[in-house]
């Protein structure tokens, strides 16, 4: 904190140093606040409302933002620097990936007057997100913590992990488990100054993160029971109770829907001839390590194998 933006009131600090409606650095004036959340609508990836004080209609008491997809770097283009152009009016005209990332961020800073405003996140029933490894960052902040689950989520959420292939997965336990199931969560920020040893020196302003959880939900609808059902419909995602079978449920899903896509009969026959010569090629491939494998426990067992050890520092010169 500068001594020119010092206030004892954060908020006030903040109001010295950034534009109206700003609370992050304004590197462009033009890319407010509203430019991010128009990246996100206008894609049609989110969908955001916004909920006024009855008695006071400038007041935004609070949001609801429903998580629709996010975009992986190859959905976007081949440049990602190339930019998209909104389909309505707007200055700017247009927006990168960049742009479109820092929107997830961006976009939650939004404050009304009284410093009370809140939001409430949540995904989209029956929808299998693929995440960004960018997100993942975006998550364990704006995500929801273990502490805030009520009884029957927490209860959900144990069974979840027992039964998920997490050692093949890139996305965390608590990610897939909220986005697969549509749970929800509120989100909010306040300033806050940092602690310091000296009194002639100014704090650091930070931002902290509130979340608790939304009592409206039906927690049911994430309970253990619903949990394993949702595992029967997605055995893909079923942790396994070895790696070759792993393997084999994940090579059985790509394979239904490969032959889900055949179109007609001679189709299906070729896609069949397809997979039939894909596993041959597999299963002999699999007996080959095999027989090598067995090989290098033949030669562990001989007796000139065994006492190689004593070999170690043995000069031939």
């Amino acid at each position: 904190m500068e001594p020119e933006f010092w206030d004892k009131n954060p908020f006030k600090a903040t109001a010295k140093a950034f534009p109206p409606g700003f609370h992050y650095k304004p590197t462009t004036i033009l890319k407010t606040r509203t430019f991010y959340e128009l990246i996100l609508v206008d894609s049609n990836l989110v969908s955001i409302k916004h909920f006024k004080d009855p008695k006071d209609q400038t007041l935004n008491t609070h949001s609801t933002i429903q998580i629709l997809k996010v975009l992986q770097p190859r959905h976007f283009g081949s440049d990602l620097n190339k930019g998209k152009r909104f389909s309505v009016p707007f200055d700017p005209v247009g927006y990168t990936y960049w742009d479109y990332v820092d929107a997830w961020t961006k976009v939650f800073w939004h404050q009304n007057t009284r410093f009370k405003h809140s939001w409430l996140i949540y995904f989209k029933t029956n929808t299998i997100y693929n995440f960004p490894n960018w997100f993942l960052q975006w998550w364990d902040f704006f995500g929801p913590i273990p502490e805030i689950f009520p009884e029957t989520v927490q209860q959900g959420f144990s069974q979840f992990k027992k039964q998920h292939n997490s050692q093949e997965s890139r996305i965390p336990a608590d990610l897939k488990y909220f986005s697969s199931f549509a749970l929800s969560w509120i989100f909010s920020w306040q300033y806050r100054y940092s602690k310091t040893e000296k009194t002639n020196q100014y704090p650091s302003l930070q931002r902290h993160a509130f979340v608790k959880w939304w009592t409206q939900f039906d927690s049911s609808k994430a309970d253990p029971e619903q949990v394993k059902l949702w595992f029967q419909s997605h055995p893909e995602f079923l942790k396994a109770a070895d790696p070759e079978t792993s393997v084999f449920l994940n090579q059985k899903s790509h394979l239904a829907a490969f032959l889900a896509g055949s179109t007609s009969k001679e189709v299906l026959a070729k896609n069949l001839k397809e997979v039939l010569q894909m596993l041959q090629q597999e299963e002999e491939a699999s007996s080959s390590k095999k027989e090598e494998t067995s090989s290098a426990e033949e030669d562990e067992e001989d007796p000139f194998y065994q006492n190689e050890d004593d070999c170690f520092s043995i000069c031939l010169d």
